[in-house]
This record gives structure tokens, sequence and C-alpha cells, in this order.
């Protein structure tokens, strides 16, 4: 079976297609207002132009989130592996980071988060 130019065609525009939607769905969502932390059964909501260093409290102990230069970060936690203290800092919307044993969540909430779309209307 030989190729035709409409099926080079189709081949060219399905992978137009595909990169296109690769790229923005793995590029950041732009720079992120606020920072949405969970612990406890608590939901904190925090803006992130403001430096700070927040303390909540988890099952092991107290987890240090700090907020810098609109970053935000675990700076320490009780729990034994460390790896949120090693993620990278998270700045763009729909990035997060968790401390599962502490039970502690951050994220930033995806800036399409509250519109309405054809699932939720």
């Amino acid at each position: 079976m030989k190729l035709k130019i409409i099926d080079y065609i189709s081949i060219f525009i399905y992978l137009v297609v595909i990169v296109l939607v690769s790229v923005s769905a793995y590029s950041g969502s732009g720079t992120a207002e606020s920072v949405t932390i969970e612990a406890a059964g608590e939901t904190y909501i925090y803006m992130l132009n403001t430096d700070r260093t927040i303390e909540v409290e988890g099952p092991l102990g107290i987890t240090k989130i700090k907020i810098l230069d609109s970053e935000v970060f675990v700076e320490d936690s009780p729990c034994r592996d460390k790896l949120c203290v090693q993620a990278s800092p998270l700045n763009k919307s729909g990035e997060w980071n968790a401390c599962l044993p502490n039970k502690v969540f951050i994220r930033i909430p995806d800036s399409t988060e509250n519109e309405l779309d054809s699932l939720s209307f």
C-alpha cells in the first residue's frame, strides 16, 4: 500500500496537534498568586507575595513551610526520608508537594480551577 499526499497531510496535522497539546500540558500555567496548605483536616490559604514561615501540625509533629520570593517550599519536617524537604520550590499553578508521613499537602491552585466547564455545568 502506497501513501498518498492526503495521508502525509493527515499525519503532519496529527503530529502538530500532539506537539501543541503536549507543550500546553507540560508548560506551567503561569505565575501563581496563592498557595493552599492542607493539614490535620484544616485548609489554609496564603498569598505568595508575602514572605513568611508557616508551621503546621501533623501526626508526627510540626512541618515548617516557607514562602520566600513568591515560592513555597518545605523547610523542615519530622518525617524520616525528608523527600518533601528535598523537592523543588513551587511557584507555578498546578504544582504540589506533600509530606505523606505527616499528612501535609501543599498545592498551588490551577488558575482555571474555579471556572465552569462542560462537566461541572
